[in-house]
């Protein structure tokens, strides 16, 4: 749904790596593991830990929390261990709501619980909705930002970890995405060695400076590449899933592929799903509780879909993409009924922009109106969102201007803006309000703040 910049944008930036002596590379300096839990004093992840998806109760304020063993909702008698009420109907909480009073088995009489995405044949039926807590049980929505394709950066702006520490002192940003581009041009498939060196220096800034941090696999047709995705997904949990701050995105935005006549066809969510089930289970087989993001059928917005059928696993949400541009209250609307069958949500990509990202001359816009409609819904829903994209370009989703640094600081004077820009001069279909040509950093970061 994003801009896709072609190869030759990459020739500029790269002529100028070799003729400035790479000017444009952030400072880098060596990689020391600090022991899980010990991120910098008041950084998002020392105030908020290791998160997780929970269960509340439609008809009650009872929160349950999926610990590292997860635990499993009794719709039918909540609040009630045999015949013994639990604190007046309060959930008792043992170590951050790990176990409940010894611990409530099972929901409906031996179905799956919902647990952050396991599902039963009744899943739909129950009065519950699932959201993203801390490790205090208390509702958290993420915000942050997004790289561009790492191949396709004019800059390493989201390898610097300078920058991100501004980022998280400035713009109050509590999580980087880290956008690894497959099987497009100089992604991971082709020039794995350098796409995982890129990814790397993110997390490790990320877990220095108390970040939290998703690891993208930033494709649409992730169902032809399973085997590459579980081996790089159980590599890097070997690595960092003892870390709070990693988060895993298996799918990008599950589209189409073509087959051999030059046909698009589009995967359907039992194809989707089998995919994430697989590489659920191999990481999960490393790491047994860091949250994981799935990709849900056309771009990344159906989640009502996946929420018929939802993967089998523990700390799993489902993200929903919108560009409000394009996407109004139609969209919003698949988010409601994926939220009422019991599954979490998080945006992990959005734009105040048109889909495409803005690109000039005819979509160079932004739309404030349509996008404040979404964040009241994710404020009013707790969805964390990720913003694309932390790049340097004429598109209107990209975040810098041309006068920002790569190793910052990116104050507001170095942020793109819709500030006296021109009205948008054809019709916005779905969309409430009117576009500005410009860019959407400016306001971005004023969402981030607030």
């Amino acid at each position: 749904m994003r801009s896709r910049s072609t190869s030759k944008v990459l020739i500029v930036p790269t002529f100028f790596c070799l003729t400035l002596a790479c000017a444009a590379t952030p400072e880098s300096e060596a990689w020391t593991s600090p022991q899980p839990g010990s991120a910098p004093p008041g950084s998002p992840v020392a105030l908020h830990g290791h998160l997780r998806v929970a269960t509340t109760s439609l008809t009650g304020s009872t929160l349950l929390g999926t610990g590292p063993s997860g635990i499993d909702l009794d719709a039918g008698d909540l609040g009630i261990d045999g015949a013994s009420p639990i604190d007046s109907g309060d959930i008792v909480h043992d170590g951050g709501g790990y176990s409940i009073d010894g611990g409530f088995a099972t929901m409906d009489g031996g179905m799956s619980a919902i647990d952050g995405g396991k599902g039963g044949p009744d899943a739909a039926s129950q009065s519950v909705r699932s959201r993203l807590v801390d490790e205090h049980g208390d509702p958290y929505q993420l915000k942050g930002v997004s790289s561009h394709w790492l191949a396709w950066e004019t800059k390493r702006f989201a390898e610097s970890k300078k920058a991100l520490q501004f980022m998280r002192d400035n713009w109050k940003l509590s999580v980087i995405r880290a956008s690894m581009g497959t099987d497009a041009s100089g992604g991971y498939l082709s020039s794995p060695t350098a796409m995982k060196s890129q990814v790397e220096s993110i997390i490790q800034h990320a877990i220095q400076l108390g970040v939290y941090v998703i690891v993208d696999w930033h494709t649409e047709i992730a169902v032809k590449q399973q085997d590459a995705a579980i081996a790089f997904f159980t590599e890097m949990a070997t690595k960092y899933g003892a870390y709070p701050n990693v988060i895993w995105e298996t799918y990008n935005e599950p589209n189409a592929y073509k087959d051999a006549a030059g046909n698009n066809i589009r995967f359907t969510w039992p194809e989707i799903k089998g995919y994430h089930q697989a590489v659920v289970n191999a990481v999960r087989a490393v790491d047994p509780d860091n949250l994981m993001i799935l990709g849900t059928p056309n771009w990344s917005q159906r989640v009502d879909q996946a929420a018929d059928d939802p993967v089998v696993g523990t700390n799993l949400l489902y993200t929903l993409h919108w560009y409000s541009c394009t996407h109004g209250q139609q969209f919003r609307a698949y988010g409601d009924a994926a939220m009422a069958k019991g599954i979490a949500l998080f945006v992990t990509e959005y734009g105040a922009t048109f889909s495409d990202g803005g690109v000039p001359s005819n979509h160079d816009y932004v739309c404030e109106d349509e996008a404040n409609l979404w964040f009241a819904w994710m404020a009013e829903n707790n969805i964390s969102g990720v913003s694309w994209k932390l790049d340097q370009c004429s598109d209107s989703s990209c975040i810098l201007n041309q006068s920002a640094g790569v190793d910052g600081p990116w104050t507001d004077d170095r942020l793109s803006t819709d500030v006296g820009g021109a009205v948008y001069p054809g019709t916005l279909n779905g969309v409430s309000g009117t576009a500005l040509r410009g860019g959407h950093g400016l306001f971005i970061v004023n969402w981030i703040r607030k």
